[in-house]
């Protein structure tokens, strides 16, 4: 077992001007799983820079269990957005449904790179709770922060189904749009539910709402939906009949 010096010596390798050193330091900590090592561990989450040596903070942090998830979560409500970042990360990681309602306030992150891995981390606890922040979230930020609440909704399935849907009529038609790309994302059977709701954005006001309707009801397996891409191969909207008929085979 690592002794009291031994540990000590480790913490110090964190911050070794060798990456090398750092990295194995880290992963040598985490079999330590004393409230020192874990201390140590969490404080280094946001201040490392080497991506190699981050990856291994974050597997000791999970490695060293329940001892080391008092101070991950503090870290969520840091001033640094890389601290609440990783700790975001680590969370995601562990996957534990009791830590929804501390992930929840992270979703609504004003920087992006903090709200990606929050979006992950709320979908891994597979808690209804978060899905209304996700939802939230719906026709935010770029093409990789919108893919990644996509991944999230994927992961959460059936469980926000229902919120997806509503969404699908929100004011906002980016949000529409995105909505209806997220049940294209979690895909049969789950949202196979959703086609009729997807069908009626066929003909919306919105070119990209359409796109992205027709693109979702091709992901989808029902004889519904079928028939919907049907019916949008006759559609005036140039672009949103080519898709149809291109996902229809013909």
């Amino acid at each position: 077992m690592t002794n009291t010096i031994d540990t000590a010596t480790l913490i110090k390798g964190l911050v070794d001007p060798d990456q090398n050193v750092r990295r194995e330091a880290a992963i040598a900590l985490g079999g330590v799983r004393t409230p020192q090592a874990a201390g140590a561990l969490v404080a280094r989450l946001g201040a490392e820079q080497d991506c190699f040596v981050r990856e291994a903070l974050t597997w000791a942090t999970v490695h060293a269990g329940e001892v080391a998830v008092p101070g991950v979560l503090d870290q969520l409500t840091s001033p640094d957005a890389s601290a609440r970042m990783q700790a975001a990360h680590v969370l995601s990681k562990i996957a534990d449904p009791a830590h929804a309602e501390h992930i929840i306030p992270v979703v609504a992150d004003a920087d992006a790179q903090v709200a990606v891995k929050a979006y992950r981390a709320a979908a891994n606890t597979r808690r209804a709770e978060v899905v209304p922040a996700l939802i939230s979230r719906l026709a935010d930020g770029d093409l990789e922060q919108r893919d990644a609440l996509n991944s999230a909704f994927a992961t959460l399935g059936e469980v926000a189904l229902d919120d997806l849907v509503t969404a699908l009529g929100d004011a906002r038609p980016a949000a529409r749009a995105h909505a209806a790309d997220a049940l294209g994302h979690v895909g049969s059977p789950t949202a196979d539910a959703a086609v009729d709701a997807l069908s009626g954005l066929l003909g919306d006001a919105d070119a990209d709402v359409r796109l992205a309707a027709v693109s979702a009801l091709g992901e989808l397996d029902r004889q519904a939906a079928v028939d919907a891409l049907t019916r949008a191969a006759a559609s005036d909207d140039a672009v949103v009949a080519g898709v149809a008929k291109r996902l229809l085979g013909r």
